[in-house]
């Protein structure tokens, strides 16, 4: 079966026609106008609305195992969220599991993810250590297409760190074979040294937490990781960029010539500190913490000055429940809900309040994650031969956001009661449509993994 999507504004990175889109074979045949019908074709009117490629939500964690829990969302009911926020392909982690090589250890989450997905899926690698044959596996890895590795410059108690040496080591060894090099930026010995002080005066409510992970804590490893790796002469994505300082540090770092790219997050881009003076406090929880109003107008400046290649969302959920678990700022669950949401977001708070242009959304959320992480093009654009995953959205659809609403077994979100305006009416995956009219009518199982070609720029 195929589709003809008629009368809509397709959007794309460059900007907007007026134009038709076919679907025949799961794939996008053909991008014109007035293209003809045919018996074998349903149409789908998409008459004053825009017609998007399926957004990539390039940071997830779903099934996330961690302090001796596991997220709510697990693969089957984190990517049927997505699929109802107009997200078609997610890109989750795998960890570094003892015994086994990286591609093992991937291959074993591609198991996992694989029977319940109704999203396309894709694969960072989070790596905590470097194994003795690390040049042969990240060859592998990139051969089984996992296109990109996660290090942190944090998280030393909890085995996340690597150490400089074995950082540098890693890096330069994942650019040899090819994959990108992505970065969680918090510089552990501020982090630790602040703890240690907070928890000897008894600052450990969660309104402290945004003390506790300061702007000046991520500028300060954004700028030393940017030196090290830039040096070296190799790239570097730094995730979720929180703050106004941290930006500055990827500026200060582009111009001195080194290859950087990021990405935020729209929690940063929406919600400020305040929250963690409130009862549910330890709801907002996240590592970054959310910061100021000054650092949402500096990174929205940064959006909008085309300073960001990826907005992702960081989902990691938990309920309210696991959430209460945590006695202090530093023992609470970090991690939020937020991929069914990222679309409508970005859209309403970009596009609809500060006149970004459609295209730019577009860039952010489906084009350059797919170039980054090896996706492109299959992924990431209306053209013939892409994928047909595809969103019909309604500018003129206004929604008020509520747990109720959400798909995410998540009790809660942080955006309750925000009304956005325009909202996905129809999803398309591989030419099948999964959500219409507000129904989910995608089936878990149907997802693939998405091999990454790894590096493309």
């Amino acid at each position: 079966m195929g589709y003809l999507i008629k009368g809509g504004i397709v959007i794309t990175e460059k900007g907007e026609i007026l134009a038709d889109v076919a679907i025949d074979n799961q794939r996008i045949s053909a991008v014109g106008s007035d293209l003809p019908s045919s018996p074998g074709r349903i149409t789908l009117d998409a008459t004053g609305k825009y017609v998007l490629p399926g957004v990539i939500d390039a940071h997830t964690h779903f099934a996330l195992r961690s302090r001796g829990t596991i997220a709510a969302d697990d693969f089957e009911s984190g990517t049927k969220a997505a699929i109802c926020g107009g997200v078609t392909t997610v890109i989750d982690f795998a960890d570094q599991i003892p015994g086994l090589s990286l591609a093992q250890a991937a291959q074993a989450r591609i198991d996992e993810g694989k029977p319940h997905v109704a999203t396309d899926f894709a694969l960072h690698m989070t790596m905590t250590k470097a194994p003795d044959n690390l040049d042969r596996e990240l060859e592998d890895l990139l051969k089984l297409g996992v296109g990109a590795v996660k290090l942190f410059t944090t998280y030393r108690a909890a085995g996340y760190l690597l150490e400089k040496d074995v950082f540098i080591r890693v890096s330069k060894a994942a650019h040899r074979a090819g994959l990108l090099v992505t970065v969680h930026a918090e510089d552990n010995d501020f982090v630790e040294s602040l703890e240690a002080q907070m928890k000897a005066a008894g600052k450990t409510a969660p309104s402290y937490h945004a003390a506790s992970r300061p702007r000046e804590a991520e500028a300060l490893a954004i700028k030393n990781t940017a030196s090290i790796l830039g040096e070296a002469g190799l790239p570097v994505y730094f995730v979720h960029v929180s703050s106004g300082p941290g930006l500055e540090a990827v500026r200060e770092a582009r111009g001195k010539g080194y290859s950087i790219y990021a990405e935020t997050a729209p929690h940063y881009l929406i919600l400020t500190s305040r929250v963690y003076t409130g009862d549910n406090a330890r709801e907002f929880i996240m590592t970054p913490p959310l910061r100021e109003s000054c650092d949402i107008d500096a990174l929205w400046d940064g959006v909008l000055s085309r300073e960001f290649h990826v907005i992702a969302t960081d989902h990691c959920s938990f309920t309210r429940k696991q959430k209460a678990q945590g006695t202090s700022c530093f023992d609470t669950l970090p991690g939020i809900p937020g991929v069914e949401t990222l679309l409508p977001l970005v859209h309403h708070e970009g596009v609809a309040r500060r006149g970004m242009p459609f295209s730019e959304l577009v860039r952010m959320l489906s084009c350059d994650p797919a170039r980054l992480f090896g996706l492109y093009p299959r992924k990431g654009v209306i053209t013939p031969g892409a994928d047909a995953d595809i969103v019909i959205f309604d500018p003129n659809l206004r929604k008020t956001i509520t747990a109720c609403s959400q798909h995410s077994k998540a009790d809660y979100t942080p955006y309750e009661g925000m009304t956005v305006s325009g909202y996905p009416s129809t999803v398309l995956l591989r030419g099948k449509v999964v959500y219409d009219n507000e129904k989910f009518l995608g089936v878990a199982g149907s997802g693939e993994f998405i091999a990454s070609k790894g590096r493309l720029y």
